[in-house]
């Protein structure tokens, strides 16, 4: 199929298939946990996320279908789906995906893309890069989920380097606070996982150095494709490099912990080599391509699926991210 063909075709599916299942089963999740806070309560279930991956021939286009769930592999509604795309499918089982916190992971200063970061509150994330606002403001940029705690954080609240599970403690390791973020919907379809940090007087800030990689070289305006190889400095796994595997991927649901929320529009990316690309503390991590500008921030995971059998990791559009937040990259 044609690009064209492939994202009309993954709109109507959507719509026709995949949104009707998430309509039904809050209905059935609501009376299966009444007993939990209806704040806590969010309508959307692990089904398929449907996007773009790359046809045969490596000139044209099929549906990218990933399961969430073991329940839907031979199901109806999976079976439709193929049907609608006449077989032109990529298909993979994924399994449940989480956001990617959790335990360079030493205190760094000046502050380092890369390392360890957080909302005083959380584990530990990853210091994604530098942003500045339209009034020249320097920002860090990482996930909502690292620096304003799954929007339970506040404006000004302390952000420390390296994260408490990495033995940061305030006052000592406060780098900054949290400015703003994009808030995390439970009810309507997500585009980002972003907020920004204030960096404290005195604090200084090395805004291009990728370690292991090379100076970061701004943002880039060329569009994605699969197959496009990339990397990312991570708290995690450090330096690490893959390729792009599918892209405008919709109904992505991720495991937080206000719920599980679905996402549009996003990138996935498996390891290149042995290893997985991302694991968990590697969120907010900045993934660039190999002329090191900017295409993604990575903010969750899974560990199943990819050519190796070492998981996929998801990362939003870096555009996408800096127009959320209305900031451009520092460098």
């Amino acid at each position: 199929m044609n690009i064209d063909s492939v994202r009309s075709l993954k709109q109507s599916l959507v719509q026709t298939q995949l949104e009707p299942m998430a309509i039904a089963a809050g209905k059935v999740s609501a009376l299966a946990v009444a007993a939990k806070p209806s704040r806590d309560l969010t309508p959307f279930r692990r089904t398929v996320a449907l996007g773009v991956a790359p046809g045969k021939s490596g000139k044209d286009f099929r549906l990218a279908v990933r399961i969430q769930s073991r329940g839907m592999e031979d199901s109806p509604e999976l079976e439709r789906i193929r049907k609608a795309a006449k077989g032109e499918v990529d298909e993979r089982y994924v399994g449940r995906i989480f956001k990617r916190v959790e335990p360079l992971r030493t205190r760094r200063r000046p502050l380092l893309i890369g390392s360890s970061i957080g909302h005083f509150r959380i584990t530990a994330g990853t210091l994604g890069c530098f942003v500045s606002t339209k009034s020249g403001g320097r920002r860090v940029l990482s996930n909502n989920h690292v620096l304003a705690d799954e929007n339970r954080g506040k404006k000004g609240d302390a952000v420390i380097q390296p994260g408490d599970f990495d033995g940061g403690t305030r006052p000592s390791d406060t780098v900054g606070a949290l400015d703003r973020f994009v808030r995390l919907k439970k009810t309507a379809p997500n585009l980002v996982d972003a907020a920004l940090a204030t960096i404290r007087a005195g604090i200084a800030a090395d805004t291009t150095t990728l370690d292991g990689l090379g100076p970061l070289q701004g943002a880039s305006t060329a569009a994605l494709h699969v197959g496009m190889d990339v990397h990312k400095v991570g708290r995690t796994t450090g330096t690490t490099s893959g390729r792009v595997t599918a892209f405008e991927l919709d109904n992505v649901v991720v495991t937080y912990d206000i719920g599980d929320l679905r996402f549009d529009d996003q990138i996935e990316i498996e390891g290149a080599g042995s290893g997985p690309f991302s694991r968990g503390g590697d969120s907010g991590s900045l993934i660039v391509d190999e002329e090191f500008r900017a295409v993604a921030l990575l903010f969750a995971g899974g560990d199943s699926g990819g050519t190796n059998g070492k998981g996929l990791t998801l990362a939003n559009p870096i555009g996408a991210v800096l127009e959320a937040l209305r900031v451009t990259l520092l460098t």
